[in-house]
């Protein structure tokens, strides 16, 4: 009898010590549980661009987004918001830092508030043609760019061409002094602006949603911008004087949250930078073809006129602009000017 109440009683031991192993593990689950969801959910990239679609830029933001669901599925997933849909590049920027989105490609023009140093893209013939300004791009200086505004929470990832700002107005088109009076719309930037002062003309920062608007209205009567931009606006409808000058060249940067981008793991990080060094070589090449099929299909519309300036033109407006490089050497900074400049005489 003694025996048996002594079976019982290690029954009962065994049965509340299962029962407390059993609450523990509950507990310990409840605990774990959340953080085994949260390391399994893939990260977020919400990608925001103000052109449309079917741009280089739009098509580029697409093929990322394709080869990231391949090669990355489960770990990263893309939203695209193209065509300014929920930001203008301006609030992209300030989006970015505020925690509002991973990624976006603001035109070089727009980093103002963030790095002076990159209006060194928008001084007038700084750089002699399209390979002069990739060689620069992808030179130490270039490199170094990418990653100047890390102390303000952005990095750069790549720069995506556009190809050369074409000037666009209301009026005949051919030298420097034909512009005087004309209120142009511009990106923000006190280089652009100081350009254009330097040829008479009023400069009105607007985002480029607001163009044709702007130039239906009579707000503005001349704007420069790339052909294919032009083309996708319909500028030339309302700007059909145009000059190639290719003074400037229109080119982005594809900018990442510098916190969101240091906190994903080495690997995806890795395979991030392969895809967007092809999704880079891929939009380059777009570039050029479309805005040689904007070109032609402006051209053929019969309502325009192209001036493609002579030696003596182009050395006009070449004079005129010529002060703005030293007005803003010290602000760019005087060596990425003289690295450009290196550039340009080892190529001749």
């Amino acid at each position: 009898m003694y025996n048996d109440y002594l079976c019982f009683c290690d029954i009962g031991r065994v049965r509340r010590f299962r029962l407390a192993i059993c609450r523990w593990l509950i507990c310990a689950a409840a605990i774990c549980l959340p953080f085994v969801a949260v390391s399994a959910e893939p990260a977020l990239i919400r990608f925001s661009h103000v052109t449309s679609e079917t741009s280089p830029k739009g098509i580029g933001a697409k093929r990322f987004k394709e080869l990231v669901d391949q090669r990355l599925a489960g770990k990263v997933r893309v939203e695209i918001y193209p065509g300014a849909r929920r930001y203008d590049d301006d609030r992209a920027i300030l989006a970015l830092l505020l925690d509002e989105l991973e990624m976006a490609a603001p035109s070089l023009s727009k980093f103002r508030p963030v790095s002076r140093r990159l209006q060194v893209f928008d001084i007038p013939f700084l750089f002699q043609d399209l390979a002069h300004l990739r060689r620069f791009q992808e030179g130490p200086s270039g490199r170094e760019l990418l990653t100047s505004m890390e102390g303000r929470g952005l990095r750069g990832l790549a720069y995506w061409d556009n190809g050369p700002r074409v000037i666009a107005t209301k009026r005949p088109l051919e030298l420097p002094g034909d512009l005087k009076g004309s209120v142009f719309r511009i990106e923000p930037s006190d280089v652009t602006a100081a350009q254009y002062r330097l040829l008479d003309v009023v400069p009105i920062a607007l985002p480029f949603s607001r163009v044709r608007d702007a130039a239906i209205t009579g707000l503005v009567n001349g704007q420069e911008n790339s052909w294919s931009n032009i083309a996708s606006k319909r500028l030339h409808n309302y700007l059909p004087n145009l000059i190639e000058l290719d003074h400037t060249y229109l080119s982005y940067m594809v900018v990442i949250r510098a916190s969101f981008w240091n906190e994903l793991a080495e690997d995806v990080r890795a395979e991030l930078e392969e895809i967007l060094a092809e999704v880079t070589a891929e939009v380059n090449r777009l570039a050029l073809e479309k805005n040689k099929a904007a070109r032609a299909a402006i051209a053929a519309s019969g309502s325009v006129k192209i001036t493609e300036p002579g030696p003596e033109q182009k050395s006009a407006w070449k004079a005129v602009l010529a002060p703005v490089r030293e007005q803003f050497a010290d602000v760019v900074g005087r060596e990425l000017i003289e690295e450009a400049a290196r550039i340009a005489a080892q190529s001749n």
